[in-house]
């Protein structure tokens, strides 16, 4: 009798963990198919209306970043790389919106965040800061008030105690990137400087900016394009295209690179990695 009476117990339960199971599923198909339409929607909306400012482009963009976003628990990771650059475990980090390509909406190529007054581009699959820039917005960044005065958005204060020379401002460059591995991803003790990105930008006040630009000579991509218009008819490889214009076919080769921008009192104010940009020669 009791095992009989265990039995129907333990039947009750598996048909019950079926259902749940069952009516779990079907509600998170209907999510999804409810968020892929409300997607597909607001991606509609942004494509027709292309007024950053108005309230409806506002409104539809602030939807679409929400719906697209990764989990909390995957954007943790990139988070944790932006505190490390700021130097502080504790600061407000803000997610800003994904980027996609084709309308992929399940597999961002670019996260954005704004923390510490600065700007953050993310590559999702790693985790790594792609660029470090003012802060990213769709929104304006200055504007007039109503007694015609005029505001501006917040920006980054920068350091421009005049401590170091260029040299001095490039082996700090150097060394932190190199120093930073979790968070850049680039070992520059295998990349070349490129004198051509390498310079300087007095402010006045003793307030410069130092450019520095590295280039990995063991990671490039080259592609051939078409060019046309000014072309020489006579150049080896000149031909008319379907409209008549005179065209050739050219390489073009591009390397992975980085490029940075440092003020004069050791403050890294840019930073870009070029590692989701090769494709876009």
């Amino acid at each position: 009798m009791k095992k009989a009476v265990l039995a129907g117990i333990i039947v009750i339960i598996i048909t019950g963990l079926f259902t749940y199971f069952s009516l779990q599923k079907k509600t998170n198909n209907l999510n999804s198919n409810s968020n892929a339409e409300q997607i597909a929607e607001l991606a509609s909306t942004l494509n027709k209306n292309h007024e950053a400012n108005s309230q409806e482009y506002k409104d539809a963009y602030k939807k679409l970043c929400a719906l697209t976003a990764r989990p909390v628990e995957e954007q943790e990771k990139a988070i944790t790389s932006i505190r490390e650059f700021l130097g502080s475990p504790d600061a407000q980090v803000d997610f800003v919106c994904s980027r996609f390509e084709n309308n992929n909406f399940n597999n961002p190529v670019e996260e954005s965040y704004n923390a510490g007054q600065f700007g953050f581009r993310i590559d999702p699959k790693t985790n790594l800061i792609l660029e470090i820039a003012d802060p990213i917005s769709n929104t304006s960044t200055w504007g007039r008030n109503n007694d015609g005065t005029a505001w501006f958005a917040l920006q980054p204060s920068y350091d421009y105690s005049n401590r170091y020379t260029q040299d001095q401002a490039q082996k700090i460059v150097y060394d932190y990137i190199i120093s930073q591995q979790s968070i850049f991803g680039v070992d520059l003790s295998n990349w070349e400087l490129d004198p051509s990105r390498v310079g300087k930008k007095d402010n006045g006040n003793k307030q410069t900016n130092y450019f520095f630009g590295w280039k990995n000579n063991n990671k490039s991509l080259t592609k051939e394009h078409e060019v046309c218009g000014d072309v020489d008819p006579k150049k080896e490889g000149a031909y008319k295209n379907a409209n008549g214009i005179m065209c050739i076919k050219e390489t073009s080769t591009k390397y992975q690179s980085v490029d940075v921008t440092i003020t004069n009192g050791g403050q890294i104010i840019r930073y870009s990695n070029s590692i989701n940009d090769m494709e876009k020669l």
